[in-house]
């Protein structure tokens, strides 16, 4: 039996469009473990807010019952929202800031949503970080507080 050349060039290429295609369809969308636009950007203000040392921003993006946790750090710091926003102040004499690197994604499930993001640490003053900075992963557990997103615990763990 001898076979066409194109005919078996189209049963090739079938083979391997369904292939590719059962494996896109099996794939975990990406879309759903990446943040929402609105999640992002109350993050990305909550990072700003200490970038800029204001303690009172600070506050507007949280929960009043809102705690910070930094595992790893001499003492394990846990502080609450007023604790926060007056380290917050602070930072401005070590010339801090932090800085997302890469994207942040949504971990857990609907019920129990949590976004994790890779942080960098710097500061130009002592007790600084040095030129080469920390890293470290925070975990945003966000809630909806009557209407508006806020961020209600901070888990950060790193290098530092």
């Amino acid at each position: 039996m001898v076979r066409e050349p194109a005919v078996f060039l189209r049963l090739v290429t079938t083979v391997v469009l369904v292939m590719v295609l059962c494996a896109a369809c099996s794939a975990k969308p990406e879309a759903e473990t990446a943040a929402t636009e609105e999640i992002q950007a109350l993050i990305d203000d909550y990072l700003a807010a200490f970038n800029s040392y204001d303690g009172d921003a600070f506050l507007e993006l949280v929960t009043d019952n809102y705690v910070l946790d930094m595992v790893g750090i001499t003492g394990n710091v846990a502080q609450d929202a007023d604790e926060t926003a007056q380290m917050i102040e602070s930072l401005e004499e070590h010339e801090w800031n932090v800085a997302l690197v890469g994207e942040t994604m949504m971990t857990g499930n609907d019920s129990w949503p949590r976004y994790v993001s890779e942080v960098e640490h710097f500061t130009a003053a002592p007790p600084g970080y040095g030129p080469e900075g920390a890293d470290g992963i925070s975990t945003f557990t966000i809630v909806d507080d009557e209407g508006t997103l806020r961020i209600a615990r901070h888990d950060y763990v790193g290098n530092n």
